[in-house]
């Protein structure tokens, strides 16, 4: 999950590509109009002129604007009714950008706009074994082949409790903790979701407790003049939704030490209200004996538990090849 600066001038690069793609429509609608509506050009003009005779007064002379506020608005109506009698909505001749927040800059007052920060993390995603995934695990490629009796009808109920988790990402704060049997459908349901809110331009960061444990062993012991990725760090507070896969899978090296640092981690995103989603291959007894009785206890005390009971799907897969 390394971000390099040659890869974050990439990006920057693709703005600078999108903002000239754009000016060059943004000058093709203009054409097309002052052709079909000669008229405008002249309004386009005085309008231009009159903001600026504008704004020299106000800087060299301090002297009022309302007189050209009032004029420019009276040419904009007369532009705007010109070409709605042309059947063109005003809004035609606006600035085009992909992202108006951030007027496909990458940035909003100084800060990395949230199309930015989903540009990072899909580079992050291509260059690990998650972004694929996406591609063939999702709500769409949901199959209910290989569950049956009791089964069914919970995966019908966890499914449904992950698409309304999705649906109301915006408005209500839940963390969940999925547990049970392996090849449940744990990690296909975590797919489904990121792959969801990842399309609606969240930031969403996905990590094996493998590497997630790698990355906190990183920035806890920094031996020998090692680099450390601090964006990658710092994503894992401020991303929109943290996937925390197979917890219970990570060496154990330095555990006490790591595990206070996921658990801060946790700790802050909860206090932030940033959703959190966990899963894991071991029972609730099983991971209060892994980890302290006051980080197990936040996890129970703040997340919804949802048991996965079924097969293992992949071996049920195996036997029917």
């Amino acid at each position: 999950m390394i971000f390099s600066h040659r890869q974050f001038n990439e990006i920057m690069s693709s703005y600078e590509e999108t903002r000239r793609k754009n000016r060059a429509l943004s000058d093709e609608r203009k054409r097309e109009v002052y052709g079909r509506i000669p008229a405008l050009k002249e309004i386009d003009a005085q309008i231009a002129d009159t903001g600026a005779e504008a704004a020299i007064q106000s800087i060299t002379e301090g002297r009022s604007t309302e007189t050209s506020l009032k004029r420019i608005d009276e040419l904009s109506a007369k532009k705007a009714s010109l070409m709605k009698a042309a059947g063109y909505d005003p809004s035609y001749l606006q600035p085009v950008y992909d992202c108006p927040d951030c007027k496909d800059t990458g940035f909003v007052n100084g800060t990395r706009c949230h199309c930015l920060k989903q540009k990072i993390i899909d580079v992050m995603y291509r260059q690990s074994d998650i972004y694929p995934k996406l591609r063939e695990e999702n709500f769409d490629t949901f199959s209910y082949e290989y569950f049956s009796g009791d089964t069914l009808i919970q995966m019908k109920k966890i499914r449904t409790l992950a698409e309304d988790f999705v649906d109301s990402f915006a408005k209500n704060y839940v963390n969940m903790l999925f547990y049970g049997n392996v090849g449940s459908g744990k990690t296909f349901i975590t797919n489904c979701i990121a792959e969801r809110l990842i399309d609606e331009g969240y930031s969403v960061i996905y990590l094996t407790a493998l590497r997630l444990f790698e990355l906190l062993n990183g920035h806890v012991f920094r031996r020998n003049g090692q680099t450390f990725d601090e964006d990658a760090y710092n994503s894992l507070f401020d991303c929109s939704l943290l996937i925390i896969d197979d917890l219970g899978t990570e060496v154990m090296n330095s555990a006490t030490v790591t595990a206070a640092e996921l658990f801060q981690i946790l700790n802050e995103r909860d206090n932030a209200r940033k959703p959190t989603i966990i899963s894991s291959n071991l029972s609730l007894e099983q991971l209060k004996d892994n980890y302290s009785e006051r980080s197990f206890s936040r996890i129970l005390g703040s997340y919804e538990l949802i048991r996965f009971t079924g097969e293992d799907i992949r071996l049920m897969k195996r036997r029917q090849a």
